[in-house]
C-alpha cells in the first residue's frame, strides 16, 4: 500500500512539472513568435491548451500533496 502511494505521487509530482514546462515552452514561444513579427497561427488555441496544461499542473500537484 505504502510503494503504490509514493509511485502515485512520484509520477503525480513528475506530470505536473512536465505539465508547467509545457506551459513556460508555449508562452515562451509566443513571446518569440510576437518580438519576431510572426503571425501566430491560432493564439486562441494556444491559450486555451497553455490554460489546461496549468489546470492539469495544478489538479496534480493538489492530489498529490493530498497523498501525503
Amino acid at each position: 500500500m505504502i510503494f503504490s502511494r509514493v509511485m502515485t505521487y512520484a509520477c503525480l509530482t513528475a506530470l505536473a512539472a512536465i505539465l508547467a514546462v509545457v506551459v513556460a515552452l508555449m508562452i515562451l514561444l509566443t513571446v518569440v513568435q510576437l518580438l519576431r513579427g510572426e503571425a501566430i497561427p491560432d493564439p486562441a488555441a494556444r491559450a486555451i491548451g497553455a490554460a489546461i496544461a496549468l489546470g492539469l499542473a495544478l489538479i496534480c500537484r493538489a492530489v498529490a500533496k493530498r497523498l501525503v
